[in-house]
């Protein structure tokens, strides 16, 4: 049989209630002629209301139930996706996480060396309904705000019905994310453009140990499955960024830990949750604002800078090393 080969893949993700199946719907009726298109749709509940109305001629459609496929145990996926890709032979997938579905897991888990003969990850499209903008218990929800990040296409869906106030809502949104998006639009009626398929994934950022401690005789580690502690860097437009993730056992002394960030609060956002001997702490900065609060315990701490020109990220991580207690006992 003929190996299967750079499919195109793409996740449409969205908050609750944004328009992902009846812009996946609108989709699949504009296919090509002879286009087979797999989807693969995870639902929250357990009841499978998507697979009953996606399918048709030419459309193959799976879907796991339960909100599993954003989770930290892959397997479900892997079986899912290897399943139609083996069976159906697709030109094209279309991936569709539930509304409360986390996307970073999923993308890591499409990058996976094991997946990179067969899937070609093009662009993620995040649909957001600009009306919840008004609402701050969906624009603060942890999940929409790393759908949002995870965006390389950023859809305002229901545009046939959007008020002008709730527009310039969504023009004063998109305008203050960092980094900013390349790729903002609005839809009517669910009409996703195809041609949004076909725009590059974001890249993905090289990981290797941290910066001043590498393995002696060991070539700098990369990709999704290294493990804390580790270092990544990137460039998204004209921003740069870093990042570190450590060991959820790291202790952090909370005052000298806080020195160090508000250190580096001058650039564009310096984020992190990190475990000190205080607790759990989340500190976020902007170019406007700081803020710092407690934090339920997390799998592990970490940091991300996003600033407007390159910076001493050898510095930063010597300064955080330094504030740094010792493993939880």
């Amino acid at each position: 049989m003929q190996r299967i080969t750079a499919v195109p893949v793409n996740v449409v993700t969205g908050f609750l209630g944004a328009g992902k199946t009846t812009a996946i719907r609108h989709l699949l009726e504009e296919r090509r002629e002879g286009e087979r298109w797999a989807v693969l749709v995870n639902e929250f509940g357990k009841i499978g209301i998507d697979q009953a109305v996606l399918g048709g001629e030419g459309i193959a459609v799976k879907e796991l139930p339960g909100g599993c496929l954003c989770c930290a145990n892959q397997l479900p996926l892997q079986v899912a996706l290897s399943q139609l890709l083996s069976r159906t032979r697709p030109t094209r997938v279309l991936i569709e996480p539930t509304g409360l579905g986390h996307p970073v897991r999923l993308l890591e888990a499409l990058r996976e060396p094991h997946w990179r003969e067969a899937l070609d990850v093009r662009a993620t499209l995040t649909l957001v309904d600009a009306r919840d903008l008004a609402d701050p218990r969906v624009v603060e929800h942890e999940t929409f705000r790393a759908q949002v990040e995870a965006a390389d296409v950023l859809v305002f869906s229901k545009d046939d019905v959007l008020a002008e106030d709730d527009r310039a809502r969504a023009r004063d949104f998109a305008a203050g994310l960092l980094p900013p998006k390349a790729h903002v639009h609005f839809m009517r009626e669910g009409r996703l453009e195809r041609g949004w398929l076909d725009l590059p994934g974001r890249p993905q950022p090289l990981r290797r140990s941290l910066l001043h401690l590498p393995k002696p005789g060991v070539a700098p580690e990369s990709g999704p499955a290294l493990e804390p502690p580790y270092h990544y860097s990137e460039r998204l437009g004209e921003a740069a960024v870093a990042g570190w993730a450590f060991p959820r056992d790291w202790v952090f002394a909370h005052n000298a830990l806080l020195d160090v960030l508000f250190g580096i609060a001058d650039k564009l956002r310096v984020k992190g949750v990190f475990h000190t001997d205080s607790g759990w702490i989340f500190f976020n900065a902007t170019r406007h604002e700081t803020v710092v609060n407690s934090e339920p315990p997390r799998s592990d701490s970490r940091l991300e800078i996003i600033a407007a020109t390159e910076f001493d990220a050898v510095g930063i991580e010597q300064a955080l090393l330094a504030a740094r207690l010792g493993d939880l006992k």
